[in-house]
């Protein structure tokens, strides 16, 4: 989900890209080379209407902090950059998104917050959507490795 001023929701949303096992911490991890927000059933909505969002990629996974208790490394995705329409509305995202990612379940969840993205170029948004709208990314994905049912490892730390 991407939430500017106003909720623009997602109900579908998929990602393609690179990730193998790998030492993290700090380290980046993954390449995001597809990002898709909605499909033609289940399109993106907002008060404006149907939302379209067009990933200018390639987005980044940047492990920061890996947790050997827990599994759990945190990080963010980073270069982030889609191009947003409702209606007449259309606006830039740029920026980062914080994320987890958990090596037992291969869940990447993805949780900004407000300030990591940035909104540029607002045309026809009135007040809606400004310069000053801090939106947010939310939404969790299955990471798996390609053709397979494995789910990637991010291990330990990099000297």
């Amino acid at each position: 989900m991407l939430t500017a001023t106003i909720p623009m929701t997602c109900t579908a949303s998929n990602a393609g890209g690179t990730m193998a096992s790998t030492t993290g911490n700090p380290a980046n991890v993954a390449a995001i080379s597809t990002m898709n927000f909605g499909t033609s059933g289940a399109p993106c909505t907002s008060v404006l209407g149907n939302v379209t969002t067009v990933a200018v990629t390639p987005w980044n996974v940047v492990a920061v902090d890996y947790n050997n208790t827990t599994g759990v490394t945190t990080g963010y995705i980073g270069n982030v950059k889609a191009n947003v329409s409702a209606g007449v509305c259309k606006f830039t995202v740029t920026g980062k998104a914080s994320a987890t990612y958990t090596n037992s379940t291969g869940v990447l969840a993805v949780n900004s917050v407000a300030g990591e993205l940035t909104v540029t170029n607002p045309v026809n948004c009135g007040a809606i959507v400004t310069t000053s709208t801090k939106p947010t990314f939310k939404g969790n994905y299955a990471v798996k490795v390609a053709g397979t049912s494995t789910i990637p490892t991010i291990v330990g730390s990099n000297p």
